[in-house]
C-alpha cells in the first residue's frame, strides 16, 4: 500500500486494528476517520519543528493599508500556515539571521523593511513525511480508531504507547522519539546569530 493521501493513512491505521478499508470519508464513519485524522496529524506536527512541517515564504505586503502600530509596513500572513511564524527575516541569504523589529498583529505582520520572509509551520501531505513519522501517525489513528470504532480502550492504550511512548514522556517517546531523532540529525544546527547580539554590537561600536 502506498501511503500518498490522508485515506491511505486512515486505511493503514484500519488494517492495524483489524478494520476494514474505507473507500472513502463519506457516511458518519468517513467522516470520524477524518476528524481524527487530521486532530493526530495537527498535534504530531506540533510536537516537533519537523523540517517538512516548515515553509519559508515572502510576506505580501498590503500597499494600501495603513499601520496604527507606529510601523511603515503591513504584511500578510499566507493563510495556510498554522499559529504564529516560527521565525522572520529581512535576509534569506542567511540562515541563521533573525529580524525583530517587527510586530504581530492578527493575521499581519507590522515592520519598516521589505521585503520580508517568515518561515510558517503547515500541514504536509502524507508523501512530504519521513517513515517514521508516518509509523507514528498511523499507530495514533489506529489508537483513536480502536476506540472510536469499537470502544476498545486497552488497545487505544496500547496504541498510544506505541506512538508516544509513556505518559512520562510527554508525547515525545516511542516512534515519536525516532520521528524527532531522524529529522534532528538531517537537520544542521543553527549557528548564533551575533547581529542580534547587544554586547557584540556594542563591541563593535
Amino acid at each position: 500500500m502506498s501511503l500518498l493521501q490522508p485515506l491511505d493513512i486512515v486505511n493503514a491505521a484500519c488494517a492495524v486494528i483489524g478494520e476494514d478499508p474505507l473507500e472513502a470519508f463519506d457516511g458518519e464513519a468517513g467522516g470520524a476517520a477524518i476528524s481524527i485524522y487530521e486532530d493526530v496529524v495537527g498535534f504530531n506536527c506540533g510536537v516537533y519543528q519537523f523540517s517538512f512541517c516548515r515553509s519559508l515564504r515572502q510576506l505580501s505586503r498590503v500597499s494600501d493599508a495603513v499601520p496604527l502600530s507606529g510601523w511603515t509596513y503591513v504584511f500578510d500572513l499566507p493563510a495556510e500556515r498554522v499559529g504564529p511564524p516560527i521565525y522572520v527575516t529581512d535576509d534569506i541569504t542567511d540562515p541563521d539571521h533573525r529580524f525583530n523589529r517587527y510586530s504581530l498583529v492578527n493575521t499581519t505582520v507590522h515592520a519598516s523593511c521589505d521585503p520580508l520572509f517568515a518561515m510558517i509551520k503547515i500541514i504536509p501531505a502524507p508523501h512530504l513525511w519521513s517513515a517514521t513519522f508516518k509509523s507514528c501517525t498511523i499507530s495514533a489513528v489506529a489508537a483513536k480508531l480502536a476506540f472510536s470504532l469499537a470502544s476498545d480502550r486497552q488497545t487505544m492504550e496500547t496504541l498510544t504507547q506505541v506512538a508516544y511512548g509513556s505518559p512520562m514522556e510527554n508525547f515525545r517517546g516511542g516512534q515519536m522519539r525516532a520521528a524527532i531523532n531522524e529529522d534532528a540529525q538531517a537537520t544542521p544546527p543553527r549557528k548564533p546569530d551575533w547581529r542580534n547580539n547587544p554586547f557584540e554590537r556594542a563591541w563593535k561600536s
